[in-house]
């Protein structure tokens, strides 16, 4: 006899969205040990030890965060993926530069095989990786190729690429670390991630050393390396990039987002590649920061202020308020039509990270990684880091995520590190 119970867990009725596999609609999605196993419009709830009603809500893929700051209780910057994840519908990590080529074992070792979570690295160009605020490349032979090609080629299966942050916060004003970077890059064959911040160098110089397939972090950067001219159009060289292939990353992060320019990009009909947070103890905040532009750790760097302190303040009560769903409000709110908005946190960044088929799809086969949402409507104030407001209508607001066929119960965020400083 025919058994009748085929799958661990059904999720029944929810609308799907997977522009990866070309779902949308209403569908049904059973899952059998930590794989999708199938996909229909109907499959019976006797067929599933346990089901789950999603009427009401859309379904999506898990989502990916490809650039975050997850090394936690080792670095500066470094918040819990899997307590941020089990809120957010968010099962896979990028980080963005937090370990170096000597941090990284410890990255390995401490934070992604203790994870609930998949959590990859973009490993820094400095071998110490981000440990502190700033200065990272201001050692010229922390930047070390060699060492850099050893680690990465003993941790291929959780590199991603290699990171560098442009422009003044890096502590140094010499090209040579852009120059080390590309030739990493070039020799282990992995693509470059540049976050864009504050000249000098100059944008084009940047740009200049980036090939299509690299990234460009910060996209919607309202600071002096930005995309855009005073009157917000789009800079030539950030054009001819754009079109020939580099990849466009939000990463909002603390210092990274701006209205005025994401409006006038969109409305020219440019829109990023991929959705990220660049969440970390500062932007995980979000309005809260004070001050984010005057004084902070996130100064808009002129020459008096290259000096910045490592104390940072958060007024009201504490409590995280941005994340991935956060941005995709913004998203929302700029136009992003909803299928767009799921592949740029689904799909696209998998491809980016070699996970294609594997995460980031409701395809069977795939890892059970999924993520459940309801989208109000009303008025809700949202943000940049500029301190512009706008008031969106939609907000994106996570009901269940499941990592590998497990239902994630939601983490408490663990209080914040002492340089954060709660003044109420």
């Amino acid at each position: 006899m025919e058994k009748t119970v085929r799958f661990d867990l059904l999720i029944k009725g929810g609308e799907v969205i997977d522009p990866g596999a070309g779902y949308n609609g209403r569908m049904d999605i059973a899952v059998n040990h930590n794989r999708i196993a199938a996909v229909d419009s109907e499959i019976p709830a006797k067929s599933a030890f346990r089901v789950i009603d999603a009427a009401g809500q859309y379904v999506t893929p898990g989502l990916i965060d490809m650039h975050a700051h997850v090394y936690k209780d080792v670095t500066y910057w470094g918040v819990d993926a899997d307590a941020i994840g089990s809120q957010t519908g968010v099962t896979t990590w990028a980080d963005a530069g937090s370990a170096g080529a000597i941090t990284l074992g410890g990255f390995r070792e401490h934070v992604i095989v203790p994870s609930r979570m998949k959590i990859f690295a973009f490993v820094n160009i400095t071998c110490i990786g981000l440990v502190a605020q700033d200065y990272e490349l201001a050692v010229g032979e922390y930047c070390n190729v060699e060492i850099l090609k050893r680690v990465v080629n003993l941790n291929r299966d959780i590199v991603a690429g290699i990171k560098l942050r442009a422009g003044r916060s890096g502590g140094s004003m010499d090209l040579e670390p852009y120059h080390r970077t590309r030739k990493a890059a070039d020799d282990l064959e992995l693509p470059i991630m540049v976050h864009l911040s504050t000249a000098p160098p100059g944008l084009e110089t940047v740009l200049g050393f980036l090939k299509p397939g690299d990234i460009v972090t910060h996209c919607f950067t309202g600071q002096n390396m930005g995309l855009v001219d005073k009157k917000g159009k789009i800079l030539d060289i950030a054009k001819k990039v754009w079109d020939e292939g580099l990849i466009m990353d939000l990463g909002h992060g603390a210092g990274s987002f701006s209205f005025d320019v994401s409006e006038s990009l969109v409305n020219q009909g440019y829109w990023p590649d991929v959705i990220s947070t660049d969440l970390h103890w500062m932007s995980i905040f979000g309005p809260n920061l004070m001050d984010p532009l005057k004084g902070s750790a996130f100064g808009d760097l002129s020459e008096s202020s290259d000096v910045r302190s490592m104390i940072v303040q958060i007024k009201g009560d504490g409590k995280p308020v941005f994340n991935l769903l956060t941005c995709m409000d913004k998203m929302l709110f700029l136009g992003m039509p909803l299928p767009d908005l799921i592949k740029a946190t689904t799909s696209r960044p998998a491809e980016i990270l070699g996970l294609k088929g594997e995460t980031g799809t409701l395809k069977p086969g795939a890892l059970a990684d999924i993520a459940t949402f309801v989208i109000d409507k009303g008025n809700f104030e949202l943000q940049d880091i500029h301190g512009n407001k706008r008031l969106g209508k939609k907000r994106v607001r996570n009901i269940m995520t499941i990592n590998e066929g497990r239902i994630l119960k939601p983490l408490e965020i663990p209080d914040p590190p002492p340089w954060v400083e709660i003044v109420g």
